[in-house]
C-alpha cells in the first residue's frame, strides 16, 4: 500500500500547487534591473533583435524528462502529508492481472504495481492519463493493439517504467494525438518494442541500469542516456542519441558519417572514451542523429563529425557567461568559451546548440543562435540579443528557476512550468505562443507574439503591451492603446491583477510624468490612456506602463513615441491606404505598388516607431527583408497632403 501512495504522489507532485513559494521567489530585483536596461536601450535606439533562418524540427521534451528523473530519485514518502484530493484522479491500480480486448476507455492514469499485469490484446484502447509500471515483475504488454493516449499540449502524457518494471509493445500503434510525449525507463526496468508505429515524437530518458530494445519502428525518438544503461536499436528510424558526458569524463571521439548506421557501438571499451558506463548498439537503422550533453567538469574533444545537437548542462552554483554559439555552423578548430569545462570541436558541423542551466547556476547568454533554452531546479538564465530558433525545442523554465529574455527572438513556444518564472520582454515570438503550466508564471512585456500568453493548470500570465501610437502630435489628445492585464486560472492560488499606471518622459530626461488613466481595470487590446500633449515640445518621447499585481510585484513596458510638430497634424493617418503590398507575412522580398503620378517618399518603421528603411516610389518598389528582425512593421507612405500607414509581418 505504501508504494501505491508513492506512485499517486508522483502524479500529484508533477502538477502540485505551491503558491506561497511563488511569492517568495518572485524576481522583482532582477526584473527592475532589466527594466532599467530596457529604458537605456530604447533611449539609445539600441533595439536590435537577432533572428535565425533555421527551421524548427521536433520539439524537445528535455524539460519534462529532467523533472521526471528527479521525481523518482527523491524520497517521496516524506511528501505524504502534502497529498490532497487524490480522489480527483480516476486512477486504475493493477496489482494482479487485467486482460483487455476490443474497445476500452479509461479516464485517468493507470498504475501497474506489485507484480501486476496489464495486457492489451487486439485492443482499441483510449487512456486519458499517464501510465506507470512500478516494481519487479510489474508488466504492461500490448500486442496487435491501438493505444490512443490523447494530449491537449505536447508532453502532457508520460510512460514511466521504474524499479524493475517491464513493458512489451508488439505490433502495436502508439498515438499521442500526434504530439510529443515522454518515456522514462529507470532502476533495472526493461522496455521492448517490436514493430511499433509511433504517432508523436517521444523523448526518452534511460537511467539506473535500465534497458531498451527496439526492433522495427517508424520513429524511435530522442534518448537522454546516462548511468549504466543498455540501448539496442535495429530496423529503426529517426533516432537522436544524447550521449551524456558526466563530470570528470574524458572523451576524444568521432561519430560515424551519414545518417544510415549499419553497426554502431559506444561504450567505455572504445579508445578515447573514459568515464561513461552506458552501452549503445545500433544495427541497420536510418535517420540516426548524434547528440551530446557535456556536463560541468567534463573534457570533450569531438572531431570530423556532424552533430545534430549539443546540449550544454550547467551544474553547481557558478555564474557562467556564454557567447559565440551559432546553430548550423562549421567549426574547424573551436574551443568553446566556457570556464567550467573543456569542449573542443575539430572539423565538425553543429546543427543545434541548447542551453540547460541546473542546480543554482546563473548563465548569461548573449550573441548566440541556439535551439533550446531550459532552466530547472533553482538556476537562473539571463539572455540578451540571442535567438532561440526552435531547432532543439523551445524556451522554458521549470521548478523554481527563472528565465529572463530580452531583445531576442524565439520560435516554437515560450513556456513556464512547475513553479518557474519566465520574463519575455522586448522580444519576438514567431510561431507557437507563450504559455504557463502547473503553478508557474509567464510575463510577456512589450513583445511581439502571434497569440497572447495563456495560463493553464494552476498558473498565471502577465501581459503588458503598448501598441500605439508610433507617432503623434503636440497640442493634441493622443490615444495610447494596448493591453494591461494579469490572468490566472480558476484553480490558481497565484497573484491577480491590481492596477496599472501610465507615464511619459522626454527622451533621456530624468523624471516621468503620470498620464491619467482608468488604472484599476485590466485592459485587453483597448485604450490604456489618453495623453494630453498640450505644451510639449516636439521630439522623441518614451511612454511607460507600470503593471502591478495584488501581491505588490510589478513590471514595466516602455515604448518610444515620436512627437511631431502641430503643423503636421493636418496629415490624415486614418484614411485607407491607396497602395497595395504583398506578400504579408513576408520572408524575403516585399513589393509595394501604387498609382501615383510622381515619386513619393515611403518609410518602414519597426514596432517602437523607429525608421529602419527609407526610399521613394512612383509605381512599384521591392524591398529585400532578410536583414529585418522578425516581427511587426509599418509602411508609412507620404502622398501630397496625407500620410498612409499599413502593417505587415516579417517572418
Amino acid at each position: 500500500m505504501k508504494n501505491i501512495f508513492i506512485l499517486i504522489i508522483i502524479i500529484f507532485t508533477l502538477n502540485s500547487i505551491n503558491a506561497q513559494q511563488q511569492r517568495t521567489i518572485f524576481p522583482q530585483q532582477q526584473i527592475d534591473a532589466f527594466n532599467k536596461t530596457a529604458l537605456q536601450k530604447i533611449c539609445s535606439g539600441d533595439t536590435a533583435i537577432m533572428r535565425s533562418n533555421g527551421k524548427s524540427s521536433q520539439t524537445s521534451g528535455i524539460a519534462q524528462i529532467l523533472k521526471l528523473q528527479r521525481s523518482i530519485q527523491k524520497p517521496l514518502i516524506n511528501k505524504l502529508p502534502q497529498l490532497k484530493n487524490t480522489d480527483a484522479y480516476d486512477t486504475l491500480i493493477i496489482v494482479d492481472t487485467l486482460n483487455i480486448t476490443g474497445t476500452y476507455t479509461h479516464n485517468g492514469p493507470i498504475i501497474v504495481i506489485n507484480g501486476g499485469l496489464l495486457h492489451f490484446s487486439n485492443a482499441n484502447a483510449t487512456i486519458l492519463g499517464d501510465i506507470i509500471v512500478w516494481g519487479p515483475n510489474s508488466r504492461l504488454y500490448a500486442d496487435s493493439s491501438y493505444l490512443y493516449i490523447p494530449q491537449q499540449y505536447f508532453y502532457q502524457r508520460s510512460l514511466l517504467v521504474i524499479g524493475g518494471g517491464i513493458v512489451h509493445y508488439h505490433n502495436t500503434i502508439l498515438d499521442h494525438s500526434g504530439l510529443s510525449n515522454n518515456l522514462l525507463v529507470a532502476n533495472n526496468s526493461y522496455v521492448e518494442m517490436l514493430n511499433v508505429q509511433n504517432n508523436g515524437f517521444t523523448t526518452n530518458s534511460v537511467m539506473n541500469k535500465a534497458q531498451i530494445n527496439i526492433n522495427g519502428t517508424n520513429e524511435a525518438g530522442e534518448y537522454v542516456i546516462t548511468d549504466s544503461v543498455q540501448l539496442n536499436f535495429k530496423n529503426a528510424s529517426t533516432i537522436l542519441l544524447w550521449h551524456q558526458f558526466p563530470a570528470a569524463s574524458v572523451i576524444n571521439f568521432a561519430f560515424p558519417n551519414g545518417d544510415t548506421v549499419v553497426n554502431y557501438k559506444f561504450n567505455k571499451t572504445l579508445v578515447g572514451v573514459q568515464g561513461v558506463n552506458y552501452n549503445i548498439n545500433i544495427d541497420t537503422s536510418i535517420n540516426v542523429m548524434w547528440g551530446m550533453m557535456p556536463v560541468t567538469g567534463s573534457n570533450v574533444t569531438i572531431s570530423n563529425s556532424k552533430l545534430r545537437s549539443i546540449g550544454l548542462w550547467f551544474t553547481g552554483s557558478d555564474t557562467i557567461a556564454v557567447n559565440g554559439l551559432v546553430n548550423n555552423s562549421h567549426y574547424g578548430n573551436f574551443t568553446a568559451s566556457l570556464s567550467d569545462r573543456n569542449l573542443q570541436l575539430i572539423n565538425c558541423d553543429v546543427q543545434t546548440w541548447s542551453i540547460y542551466p541546473m542546480g543554482k547556476t546563473h548563465v548569461n547568454l548573449s550573441g548566440c543562435i541556439v535551439g533550446e533554452v531550459g532552466t530547472e531546479q533553482s538556476s537562473n538564465f539571463m539572455g540578451t540579443n540571442f535567438t532561440c530558433d526552435g531547432s532543439g525545442g523551445y524556451m522554458w523554465a521549470t521548478d523554481t528557476s527563472i528565465v529572463i529574455a530580452g531583445y531576442s527572438s524565439a520560435v516554437n513556444a515560450v513556456r513556464s512550468q512547475g513553479n518557474g518564472i519566465v520574463l519575455f520582454a522586448y522580444c519576438s515570438l514567431m510561431g507557437g505562443y507563450p504559455s504557463a503550466l502547473n503553478s508557474s508564471i509567464i510575463m510577456v512585456i512589450q513583445s511581439i507574439v502571434q497569440q497572447e500568453p495563456q495560463p493553464l493548470d494552476n498558473s498565471c500570465a502577465w501581459y503588458a503591451m503598448i501598441d500605439q501610437p508610433f507617432n503623434t502630435f503636440v497640442d493634441t489628445n493622443a490615444v495610447i492603446s494596448g493591453s494591461a492585464w494579469i490572468v490566472k486560472t480558476s484553480s490558481s492560488l497565484l497573484m491577480d491583477f491590481h492596477s496599472y499606471r501610465m507615464y511619459y518622459q522626454k527622451n533621456n530626461a530624468a523624471n516621468w510624468t503620470e498620464i491619467p488613466c482608468d488604472s484599476l481595470h485590466a485592459k485587453h487590446n483597448d485604450t490604456l490612456a489618453v495623453w494630453n500633449t498640450n505644451g510639449l515640445v516636439a521630439g522623441q518621447y518614451n511612454v511607460k506602463m507600470d503593471l502591478y499585481d495584488n501581491w505588490g510585484n510589478s513590471a514595466e513596458a516602455i515604448k518610444a513615441v515620436n512627437l511631431m510638430p502641430k503643423i503636421l497634424a493636418g496629415i490624415d493617418e486614418q484614411k485607407t491606404a491607396v497602395f497595395n503590398y504583398y506578400p504579408n507575412p513576408v520572408k524575403e522580398e516585399l513589393t509595394i505598388e501604387t498609382n501615383f503620378n510622381k515619386e513619393q517618399k515611403f518609410e518602414i518603421l519597426n514596432l517602437i516607431g523607429q525608421t529602419v528603411y527609407t526610399s521613394f516610389i512612383k509605381n512599384k518598389a521591392s524591398i529585400n527583408t532578410p536583414t529585418f528582425p522578425g516581427g511587426i512593421y509599418f509602411i508609412k507612405l507620404y502622398s501630397d497632403d496625407k500620410t498612409q500607414i499599413k502593417k505587415f509581418i516579417k517572418q
